[in-house]
This record gives structure tokens, C-alpha cells and sequence, in this order.
């Protein structure tokens, strides 16, 4: 009797064990699907953005709506969306930086260039080949594409009413320029040429470019420029300036006088010297 006693007890604490870790386990296999749950994202119009975010942001429930740029930053809805960004406000951080601008993957190619070349602005890798967008060399000039320039426009007035209006571009795999040049000095192989000057080094100051652009133009009149170099990496130089003819004489005029001087003088050194030595 003793005998069935325990036995009976002691079914019943095993019982009660293993009802117990039945239990603890359905619990745990609870949380756990609880943490794997992600938030439902619906879109009904099937165009790659949240309907949730759409409401949120006021913008229409269109299929076109993806494709279209409400704040001029130069990002579509769709890129704004998976880069997290507000697609009402041109620059979302109020960093005075257009969200176009901004490098949000830190690859070292804005988030619009990127979108020119046809790469990932939210991937620093988008061929998944373990370099970073910036750091890819496309081309045979050996040029990584964080140095390359994105954008070259130039206008050029001289005092006789002439103009040079030069448009450069880079897109993917080619690139565009346009030169409308009435004074007959300016060639699409030397733009390109000046391209690939401005873009050797990545230590070039702004005073370099500006300098570079501005030795460009050898006209024989008084002229005036505006122009805008722009890179992928979005480091940016304007250049508007009023150039004279006469003052680059006469400083060529000085420079040339200062050189003769030291010639004077040096030659006076040497007299000074024949002298001594006829003493």
C-alpha cells in the first residue's frame, strides 16, 4: 500500500514537471514569435512605398506618386522613402545640405549622383564587390568616381559681346558636353581636357579650380564668368568674376620688370666682383 502510494506521488510531481516545462516553453515560443513579428506594411498601389507613409507625408495614393520629386531636392519619392527621408522638405536635417546633397550611405558619392550612375544611394557597396562606390574606378583613366566631376557649366561674356557657353555633364557610362563658343577658341576636346585637369587631384583648393578655370579662357578683351564645378562627391565651386585684359598685362608688365631688376642687379654684382679682383 505504501509502495502504491509513492508511486502515485511520485507520477504526480512528474506530472506537474512536465505540464510546467510544457508550459515555459509555450511561453517562450510566444515571445519569441512576438519579437520576430515585424510591422505589417501594406501598399495597395503596389509602387514601392508604404501606404502608411504616404498618409503620413500627404501625398496622393497614385502609382505615379513614386516617381515624382514634390520637394525639388532632387530625390524621387520612392528614394526618399527608403532612405527615411521627408519628401515635403528639400533638406530634411536642416543642415542647409538639399537631401539630393547629402551622402547618406557615407560611400563618398551624393545620394543624386549616385541615382546619375545608376547606384544604390542607400548601399556604400551597390555592386557588393567589397569597395565602396567612391572608391571604384570606372573608365580607363584610372580616376576614382569620388573625384570625378558630376556637373561644368560655364558662361562667358567678353566686352566685344561675344559669349563661350559650355555645358559638361556625367551620366551613366558616358558623358555629355555641349559648347556654344562665338569667339572660335573653345573645343569639346579641350572642355574634356580641362575636365580631366580639374578632376587628377583630390587636394585641388578652391583657389586651384578657380585658377585652373580662369588660365582656360585666353581671350584678348576684358570678360566676364560665371561658372559652377560640381563633383559626385558633392564638394562644389562658383566662380563669377569680372576679368580685365589690361590688369593681366600689367601684371605680367610687373612681373617682367621685377625679373629685370634682379638681372640689373645681379649683373651689378658681378661688376662690383670684376672690380675687386682688377684692385
Amino acid at each position: 500500500m505504501k509502495n502504491t502510494k509513492k508511486l502515485l506521488a511520485g507520477g504526480l510531481a512528474l506530472t506537474l514537471l512536465l505540464s510546467q516545462g510544457v508550459s515555459n516553453a509555450d511561453a517562450k515560443g510566444n515571445d519569441k514569435s512576438k519579437k520576430e513579428q515585424k510591422p505589417k506594411v501594406t501598399d495597395k498601389n503596389k509602387n514601392g512605398i508604404a501606404d502608411q507613409w504616404e498618409v503620413k507625408y500627404k501625398l496622393s495614393s497614385g502609382k505615379d506618386i513614386a516617381n515624382k520629386d514634390n520637394d525639388k531636392d532632387g530625390l524621387i519619392n520612392v528614394i526618399e522613402y527608403k532612405l527615411n527621408l521627408n519628401p515635403t522638405s528639400a533638406d530634411t536635417d536642416k543642415d542647409k545640405i538639399v537631401d539630393g546633397d547629402e551622402d547618406t550611405d557615407k560611400d563618398g558619392i551624393t545620394n543624386g549622383a549616385e541615382l546619375d550612375l545608376g547606384l544604390k544611394p542607400d548601399n556604400s557597396d551597390s555592386d557588393n564587390d567589397k569597395i565602396k562606390d567612391g572608391s571604384e574606378v570606372q573608365g580607363k583613366d584610372g580616376v576614382k568616381l569620388s573625384q570625378k566631376i558630376r556637373e561644368f557649366k560655364v558662361d562667358v561674356k567678353t566686352s566685344h559681346k561675344k559669349s563661350i557657353q559650355i555645358q559638361y555633364k556625367l551620366l551613366k557610362n558616358k558623358t555629355f558636353v555641349q559648347v556654344k563658343d562665338k569667339t572660335g577658341t573653345v573645343t569639346k576636346e579641350m572642355v574634356e581636357s580641362l575636365v580631366k585637369d580639374l578632376q587628377a587631384s583630390s587636394t585641388l583648393t578652391k583657389e586651384d579650380i578657380i585658377s585652373k578655370v580662369q588660365a582656360f579662357f585666353k581671350l584678348d578683351n576684358t570678360y566676364k564668368i560665371d561658372a559652377k564645378v560640381k563633383y559626385l562627391s558633392g564638394k562644389h565651386v562658383e566662380i563669377d568674376k569680372e576679368v580685365k585684359v589690361e590688369d593681366k598685362k600689367e601684371e605680367e608688365d610687373k612681373a617682367d620688370s621685377g625679373k629685370n631688376q634682379v638681372e640689373e642687379s645681379d649683373d651689378e654684382d658681378h661688376d662690383d666682383e670684376d672690380d675687386h679682383d682688377q684692385e
